[in-house]
């Protein structure tokens, strides 16, 4: 079900996190302020969302209710916390223990009773959390003693955070017991300073919610269902209809959504929504119909900048096409439109456009930067690529600039060589992020399949390669090749700046 930004007041809490959990609606402002806006509704719908059960959607809301329950500071948030200390690794988050914390009394039993759960190797930690609660209970107090008897430098970790002076004896023994522990002793020290201190009650710091989101974000267009997508293709936000419309570029789609596609670019009332359709069509513009409807936008929608634009870069595997290449070049001249310029010539992957790359590479513009990035290694140009690498300093571009190194650099292809290829290209980007690495791992496979061969680090799922596989990069989470491209275009990564 459709849902829009102005409705969502007037939604229940639990169907905006479902449709969020969907990919329907963005986290954004605006949905944490309705929720925000309604505690009691929104805790009951969280409690719904984190049960177990569950069938799995398109996203794991796990972080967004953590966040929304720190705001709450409810005990009825105690399940989750419970459930993500059970679940938490080698170590315990410091938001999760600040986040207990600022429960405080209502913490105690559910953690006792988590303690009495653990494995013995655990429960030092759980005592841990228990001892930074504030709250002064005789069970807490057995507890730190017995983890003092098992393990000083832990039990004097938590007996510093729980100070309470009548354990100065307990630990004072444990001193004088320790001499041949010098780091041991060292904490125990510290520890019975601490309990000389008067301790502050908790005050649970002011957290911003929404610094960790954006204002605004649309639906995930590029992961839910093409129907799904059609639905917002007559919804009253003109953005929804435009980004809607752009998830259908570089992808393959039924005669259905090309219908509809042309449908929205020949009626719709804003010129962005038509210049975003115009340009998803350039999917089919190898059919007749298609390429005469975007030759015939192009010629008579010089007014209506948004649209004429669209239909450019739709037209961009039709560079051969009459008027399409004084098209481009008009854009170019222009410098309000040199980057869409430049993005319809690398796409059209037609050679004669290659000598306007270079003088783009340094430009100030940095739409147009990025497009000379991409078109580097889009058409390619081998002998740019070392123009690349002083772009790797460039925050603005740096992950561009090392896809598209990757993929126009002169480098012996081969199933095995593009191992040595990918550390090379670490080494001289002075390290890689994992969303870096991702990146680069979709290159090499893109320039395996240049060079025909199938890829190795991201093979199809029913490929059984008869050569050694590269071993495959950690997967970034920020990042990922069917995730929405950083750049802002709506578009999934593999099919934007990874294409």
């Amino acid at each position: 079900m459709m849902i829009l930004p102005a409705q969502f007041d007037a939604t229940p809490a639990q169907a905006l996190l479902d449709a969020a959990e969907r990919g329907l609606i963005g986290f954004d402002h605006r949905l944490l302020k309705s929720l925000l806006s309604r505690p009691e509704e929104t805790l009951a719908a969280l409690g719904g969302l984190v049960a177990g059960g569950r069938e799995p959607q398109l996203l794991d809301l796990t972080e967004q209710a953590f966040d929304l329950y720190r705001q709450f500071r409810s005990p009825a948030a105690l399940p989750f916390y419970i459930s993500l200390l059970k679940r938490r690794g080698d170590s315990i988050p410091d938001e999760l223990v600040e986040a207990l914390a600022d429960i405080g009394a209502p913490a105690v039993e559910p953690l006792l009773q988590l303690h009495d759960e653990c494995e013995e190797d655990d429960r030092a930690d759980i005592v841990f959390v228990l001892a930074t609660l504030g709250v002064h209970d005789e069970r807490i107090k057995a507890l730190i003693a017995g983890t003092l008897a098992r393990d000083p430098y832990e039990g004097a970790l938590a007996a510093g955070l729980y100070c309470d002076p009548s354990m100065k004896a307990v630990i004072s023994e444990h001193i004088a017991a320790c001499e041949d522990q010098p780091q041991v002793r060292i904490m125990l020290e510290e520890c019975l300073e601490a309990l000389n201190q008067v301790r502050t009650p908790h005050q649970p710091d002011e957290i911003d919610i929404y610094a960790m989101y954006p204002e605004k974000t649309a639906p995930l267009f590029e992961q839910i269902e093409p129907q799904e997508v059609l639905e917002f293709f007559t919804c009253g936000d003109a953005e929804y209809r435009a980004r809607a419309a752009m998830s259908f570029c570089d992808e393959e789609y039924t005669d259905e959504i090309r219908d509809r596609l042309l449908e929205l670019a020949r009626g719709d009332a804003d010129a962005r929504v038509r210049g975003a359709a115009w340009r998803a069509l350039g999917e089919r513009i190898g059919e007749e119909a298609v390429r005469g409807a975007l030759m015939e936008a192009l010629k008579s929608r010089r007014g209506e900048r948004d649209e004429w634009l669209g239909a450019l870069v739709g037209l961009a595997g039709a560079s051969a096409e009459p008027g399409v290449h004084d098209a481009m070049m008009e854009a170019y001249t222009e410098a309000e439109t040199r980057a869409v310029a430049l993005q319809a010539m690398w796409r059209s992957l037609d050679s004669r456009y290659k000598k306007y790359i270079a003088p783009n590479l340094r430009s100030d513009d940095m739409d147009v930067r990025r497009q000379a990035v991409q078109a580097v290694g889009a058409l390619p140009i081998p002998e740019l690529a070392l123009e690349l690498v002083p772009l790797f300093n460039d925050d603005e571009v740096r992950e561009e600039a090392i896809f598209s190194y990757a993929l126009a650099v002169d480098h012996n292809t081969t199933p095995k060589s593009v191992n040595k290829l990918f550390d090379m290209i670490a080494d001289k980007a002075g390290g890689l992020s994992e969303s870096e690495e991702d990146s680069l791992a979709v290159a090499l496979d893109r320039r395996l399949e240049r060079a025909g061969y199938e890829p190795v680090y991201f093979p199809p799922e029913d490929h059984q390669h008869g050569e050694a596989a590269a071993p495959a990069p950690v997967r970034s989470e920020k990042v990922g090749r069917n995730e929405p491209c950083p750049c802002g275009s709506g578009k999934k990564y593999k099919k934007c700046c990874g294409a």
